[in-house]
C-alpha cells in the first residue's frame, strides 16, 4: 500500500536541512552586529565622561550614595566590581578602566574585549541606578549575546581578513558559526519584545490615545534640550502626530523586521532611529538613543546594507555629475562677451 505520509515527511525534513544550513553555514547580520559593537562601545565612553569631573560624587567611595546603600539595590544575580574593595585607588582603576577597554571594544571588537566590556559596564551600572538612562537595561542582555558572535567582521582592524576566513568556511556547519546565529538572533527577537511591549503599553496609555503624551513629556525638565521642541509640541496637530508616529513604528517594528519585502524592513527600521536621533538631539537621552539605534541596527539583514549602499553611491555619483555639468557650462559673462564676436562673424 502506497504510504501517503511520504511526501508531507520529506517536505518537513528538506525545510529543517534548510533551516539546520541557515543556522550553522554561514555567519549572518555581521554590518549590524559591528555597528551594534560601536554604538555600545561610543555610549559607554559617552556616558563615562559626560560626568568626568562628578565621578567621585556619583560612582565614588565617597560618593552621596554609600557603597553599603547601592549593594543593597543590586538585583539578584547582579554584582558589581566597585564593591570589592572602598578604597580610591581601586575605584579610579575600575573607572578609567571602564573607558579605555569600552573604547578598545569600540574599535576593535572580539569576544575577550566583549566580555571585559560587560562586566565593567554591569559594575559601572549596578554602582548606582540612580543616574541611569534606561538604554542599560537592553544593553545588560544584549551584550551576554554579543559573546558569542562576531562583531569585528566590519568596521574593524583586520576585518576583511576575518571575512575572508569566514567565506572560506561558508558551507560547513560549525558550532561556532551556530553560536553565532543563534546569539544574533537573540538579539533581534529581544529588541523585537521591546518595541512590542513599548508599543503596546503606549497604546493603553491614556495620554498616547489622546495624543498628548508628548505634550506633557516636553514639559519634563529634566529631558529638555531645546526650547523649540517644547514650542512644537504645543501645536495639537503635531504632537498627535508626533504621539501617533511613536505608536505605530513601535508596534509595526516587530512585523516588519520579518518581512520578506526589503523596503519594508529598511522603512520601518529607518523611522526608528529617526525617532531616537529625535530623542537625542532633543531630550538629552544621547546614550539612549545611541544603544538603541545600535540594537536596530542587528534587525537588518546584510543585503539591506548593501543595497542601501549602492543606492547612496549612486545618488551620490548622480549629484556628483550634475555639479561637474554645471562647472563646465560657461559663466554667463562668458556669454555676453562672446555674443559680439558671433555676430560680428
Amino acid at each position: 500500500m502506497r504510504d501517503l505520509t511520504r511526501g508531507p515527511r520529506r517536505a518537513a525534513a528538506a525545510g529543517l536541512d534548510r533551516a539546520i544550513a541557515r543556522v550553522a553555514c554561514r555567519e549572518h547580520r555581521l554590518i549590524g552586529l559591528a555597528l551594534l559593537r560601536i554604538a555600545i562601545g561610543v555610549g559607554t565612553v559617552m556616558y563615562c565622561l559626560a560626568d568626568y569631573g562628578d565621578r567621585q560624587f556619583f560612582w565614588g567611595p565617597h560618593s552621596y550614595n554609600s557603597p553599603q546603600l547601592a549593594a543593597q539595590a543590586v538585583p539578584h544575580l547582579g554584582f558589581s566590581l566597585y564593591f570589592v574593595s572602598h578604597s580610591q585607588w581601586w575605584f579610579e582603576l575600575l573607572f578609567h578602566a571602564t573607558v579605555l577597554v569600552a573604547a578598545a571594544f569600540a574599535v576593535f571588537g572580539g569576544r575577550a574585549l566583549t566580555v571585559a566590556t560587560a562586566v565593567l559596564m554591569w559594575s559601572l551600572y549596578y554602582r548606582n541606578q540612580d543616574v541611569l538612562e534606561g538604554g542599560n537595561n537592553l544593553v545588560e542582555i544584549l551584550v551576554i549575546f554579543m559573546a558569542f558572535t562576531v562583531s569585528n567582521a566590519y568596521f574593524a582592524p583586520g576585518a576583511k581578513r576575518r571575512r575572508q576566513r569566514l567565506r572560506e568556511t561558508a558551507g560547513t556547519p560549525t558550532i561556532r558559526t551556530a553560536a553565532h546565529n543563534l546569539g544574533t538572533y537573540l538579539i533581534v527577537f529581544q529588541t523585537a519584545v521591546l518595541y512590542l511591549t513599548a508599543g503596546y503599553w503606549k497604546v493603553a496609555g491614556k495620554v498616547w490615545q489622546d495624543g498628548v503624551a508628548m505634550y506633557y513629556i516636553s514639559r519634563v525638565t529634566g529631558f529638555q534640550m531645546s526650547t523649540a521642541y517644547a514650542h512644537w509640541m504645543s501645536n495639537a496637530t503635531l504632537g498627535t502626530a508626533v504621539c501617533y508616529f511613536t505608536v505605530f513604528v513601535e508596534l509595526a517594528f516587530p512585523f516588519a523586521i520579518v518581512s520578506t519585502r526589503p523596503w519594508v524592513r529598511k522603512t520601518v527600521t529607518v523611522s526608528v532611529e529617526a525617532m531616537h536621533l529625535g530623542i537625542m538631539a532633543f531630550m538629552g537621552l544621547v546614550c539612549f538613543g545611541l544603544m538603541m539605534i545600535g540594537a536596530d541596527c542587528v534587525c537588518l539583514r546584510d543585503e539591506d546594507y548593501r543595497a542601501m549602499w549602492l543606492r547612496a553611491r549612486r545618488l551620490a555619483d548622480a549629484v556628483t555629475g550634475r555639479l561637474r555639468a554645471v562647472d563646465l557650462l560657461p559663466s554667463p559673462a562668458v556669454v555676453r562677451l562672446a555674443e559680439p564676436e558671433e555676430r560680428h562673424a
